[in-house]
């Protein structure tokens, strides 16, 4: 139960701290315009993507996930 408790408790501070969730607003910012929001909204059919991409051609280059970032900020509050 101490282990739950305190795994709460580093929840809330990571959560009030708001690094986090500032991240995942960067990280997933593209599917709140364009291409990325009509998907949401189920606009796009899988027949409407195949279109999209072949007209786009290549992919953009994936940015990083910034992983070191995500585990130095968990064990700051570990």
């Amino acid at each position: 139960m101490d282990a739950f408790a305190r795994g709460l408790k580093i929840a809330a501070a990571i959560r009030a701290d708001g690094r986090l969730a500032e991240w995942v607003k960067q990280r997933y910012a593209s599917w709140d315009t364009g291409i990325g929001a009509r998907i949401e909204t189920g606009e796009m059919t899988m027949k409407d993507l195949e279109k999209w991409i072949l007209k786009k051609g290549d992919a953009a280059p994936s940015t990083s996930g910034r992983q070191e970032f995500l585990e130095n900020l968990i064990n700051e509050f570990i």
